[in-house]
């Protein structure tokens, strides 16, 4: 069985140009984490992504927004949108790649899934000032539980099964007004989205003790239950907000936003990223059924001494 030495960091090379420590977290604080997620369905990081991880995804994600928004004020939009949201963001650059590699990320999923887990769904949002154009959807989002169609989910014991965690990667700081923070419903995941009211007629209000707004600095990452209530008010501050949402599931579940790749579209990646991107199996019980190399995938990624 795989082990590995007690550092807190490991080396790594990023995007083939940095050479930068991970951070590594340890089983208390994997205790404590997932503890959190049980009872409230979120928790925040107790570590923050390294500057280089940092600047590299705001880096891709100013070249590919800005790109977009270009092309839609040469299109002759009548309102210019002010934000955008791409899906499938590993695929569109290495910057996102590497936080969907970032280890204590993966040692929490492990924590959750067992060693047959892989990438569930990935997007970047670059959220500017409202512009109040009523299709710049972007801008803000309702209350809302992930699904797609949270209310169809299983549910174990009364309770919303846990089918993917999502990592929501905060990469500048959110300002004291405005902004955008995201707000969370504490223990939310154990009722059915909205208490089952439709949003038109959801008064955020009825559950004050439970609300938390997450004003966090840049480098924070937050996870949360696929059930969770969460939403973010529309920007009213002049800070552009960037982020990144990556979440991971079971083997056994579809990813939401991306077909199965082709294996030369995995050519010179590292093993643990072919298996999170999909990479095909010669028989699909191994989707459900592990052989011993599969296990060992992820392995690194286990506690210590399992």
């Amino acid at each position: 069985m795989w082990r590995r030495a007690g550092a807190s960091r490991r080396r790594v090379t990023l995007n083939g140009m940095h050479t930068i420590e991970q951070p590594r977290l340890s089983d208390a604080q994997r205790d404590k984490l997932m503890a959190a997620l049980d009872r409230d369905g979120y928790f925040m990081l107790p570590v923050k992504l390294p500057d280089p991880m940092l600047r590299d995804a705001i880096a891709a994600i100013d070249a590919l927004a800005l790109k977009q928004l270009e092309a839609a004020d040469g299109a002759g939009a009548s309102s210019r949108p002010t934000s955008v949201k791409m899906h499938n963001c590993v695929d569109l650059s290495p910057a996102f790649r590497a936080l969907m590699m970032f280890e204590p990320a993966l040692q929490l999923a492990y924590d959750a899934f067992g060693p047959m887990f892989h990438l569930n769904q990935s997007n970047f949002v670059y959220r500017g000032r409202d512009s109040g154009a009523g299709d710049d959807f972007v801008n803000a989002s309702g209350w809302h539980a992930d699904g797609p169609r949270p209310g169809l989910f299983p549910r174990v014991n009364g309770a919303m099964g846990l089918h993917y965690l999502k990592f929501g990667y905060f990469l500048n700081d959110i300002p004291a007004e405005g902004g955008s923070p995201l707000r969370v419903v504490r223990g939310s995941h154990k009722r059915d989205e909205r208490d089952g009211r439709p949003l038109a007629t959801f008064d955020i209000s009825d559950y004050a003790d439970d609300l938390v707004e997450l004003r966090v600095a840049a480098g924070t990452v937050v996870a949360f239950h696929q059930a969770q209530w969460h939403a973010a008010a529309p920007n009213t501050s002049d800070v552009v907000r960037k982020n990144v949402y990556i979440s991971y599931c079971p083997t056994w579940m579809r990813p939401v936003d991306r077909a199965d790749p082709p294996r030369e579209a995995l050519a010179g990646l590292s093993a643990e990223e072919r298996w999170l991107l999909g990479e095909p199996r010669d028989q699909p019980l191994r989707w459900w059924l592990p052989n011993g190399d599969d296990l060992q995938r992820m392995a690194r990624f286990a506690r210590d001494g399992e």
